[in-house]
């Protein structure tokens, strides 16, 4: 019989992590979830409980922080934490959860931090990397996922990314009302699991599921659970998928392996109100599923296991993204110039060349603005005080001439260092290499004498 807590994460780092220092790191956490979830199996037994009883009692106690930011539980004895469990979760309420015969558990995810998380992602290719080996992923690249899952050491931080992660924490958040808000509008139920799961002849792929749901009638889906901006809803309309999401949305159930599992709903919340939902549905086609498995496949053997980076992507702003925070690092300031090899003066002739071009389009774009400006400035003063002006134009059609007042929020940065200078301290950082500014420029060459 199989362990209510299984854990089938690597004991050690994976051999195709090359930074040392990650593989220290990596090896570390591994350890940690592994003693975690020894501790809380030993502890079950011990309790006598149901496991899915005990779990909720252990959850509450898992979220508890010590003054280390470590969760509590870590610091107890498997006794001390049955004898605990037991005294809040004895009365409590659980429902039995479903067994996947066809997969293999990885981790309970609800027992593990989000560093540990991100660690346990580097084993394998999750359902958010599937589109990026598809191709199809307008968020990252090919390069971006081999040096996460290689360990590539990050040196620079950088501001876009911690909007990123403040989207993505948001994101994280939301999600359970995503999911109840599915729930209300279908009369289906969540069944408990928060097990990530591998795929048993693949086990580098990968599913942490949202949530599964039954409906009344007892057909079962994954359900996975979106946000979104209101400018990006359209993507959303009639029922469409947005084609970077369909890989995760076939890969869960191509893992669980399953055939109770009818297919993937998702859904998606663009705003503040319940109205702010949309909802689409992929249906299983196990043709397309191995297809994109046999991707993932070769992405892993020819890239990650045989150490073999990626192409760039073609996206200058990824690719260079890429070389700053996996291969570069901070400048260094105190190095000597480098002295460029005559190959390279084809490719600053061509950047020059196009300098020039943009410039001269820009001076363009400036003119056609300007006039632009000037024939605005007439219809504004039509309008006067009215913020709309409307105007006949094709049989069905009209001109809509807006001129409407637009808020805005200034901050003083100067005033809140000198009025509040410990509230300035503590909110405002300073980031030394927020980005690095590339140029070519002609200058003459101190090194020669004027003749």
């Amino acid at each position: 019989m199989s362990k209510y807590f299984e854990c089938n994460l690597p004991k050690t780092a994976p051999k195709y992590i090359q930074n040392p220092l990650k593989r220290i790191q990596v090896t570390r956490i591994l350890k940690a979830v592994h003693k975690r979830m020894n501790k809380l199996q030993e502890a079950l037994e011990i309790s006598g409980m149901p496991g899915e009883q005990f779990a909720l009692g252990a959850k509450i106690f898992f979220d508890r922080l010590d003054e280390d930011g470590k969760s509590i539980i870590d610091s107890w004895t498997s006794e001390e934490l049955a004898m605990n469990v037991k005294t809040i979760a004895n009365n409590m309420a659980y429902e039995p959860r479903f067994e996947w015969k066809n997969s293999v558990v990885v981790v309970d995810t609800a027992f593990i931090s989000i560093p540990e998380w991100e660690i346990c992602r580097i084993i394998g290719i999750g359902g958010s990397d599937a589109a990026v080996t598809m191709g199809l992923s307008p968020y990252r690249t090919e390069q971006q996922v081999y040096h996460d899952k290689i360990g590539t050491e990050i040196k620079i931080e950088d501001k876009k990314d911690k909007g990123k992660q403040f989207i993505f924490s948001y994101g994280h958040k939301v999600e359970s009302l995503v999911i109840e808000e599915f729930c209300r509008r279908t009369g289906a139920k969540v069944i408990p699991e928060t097990r990530m799961f591998c795929k048993k002849d693949m086990p580098f792929i990968t599913a942490n599921i949202d949530a599964i749901v039954i409906f009344p009638d007892g057909r079962i889906f994954v359900f996975e659970a979106k946000t979104t901006t209101e400018f990006n809803q359209k993507a959303w309309e009639n029922g469409a998928v947005p084609v970077q999401y369909i890989p995760q949305c076939r890969q869960y159930p191509s893992v669980l392996d399953d055939e109770r599992i009818a297919g993937t709903y998702i859904g998606c919340i663009y705003g503040n109100t319940p109205d702010d939902f949309k909802c689409s549905y992929v249906e299983r086609n196990k043709t397309l599923e191995e297809e994109q498995l046999e991707i993932e496949k070769t992405f892993w053997e020819e890239h990650i296991l045989a150490g073999v980076e990626p192409e760039p992507s073609g996206n200058p702003e990824a690719d260079i993204k890429v070389l700053r925070t996996a291969k570069v690092g901070y400048a260094d300031k105190s190095l000597k110039p480098v002295d460029l090899e005559s190959t390279y003066k084809e490719i600053i002739d061509e950047y020059m060349r196009l300098d020039l071009e943009r410039k001269s389009l820009d001076k363009k774009s400036e003119g056609l603005k300007e006039r632009q400006q000037q024939l605005s400035l007439e219809l504004m003063l039509r309008l006067g005080k009215s913020t709309k002006g409307v105007l006949p134009a094709e049989p069905g059609e009209h001109y809509e001439v807006s001129w409407g007042p637009r808020s805005s929020t200034t901050f003083d940065r100067e005033k809140l260092r000198l009025k509040y200078p410990d509230v300035y301290d503590d909110i405002v950082s300073v980031n030394p290499e927020a980005s690095r500014s590339f140029s070519i420029k002609i200058k003459k060459d101190p090194r020669k004498k004027a003749v």
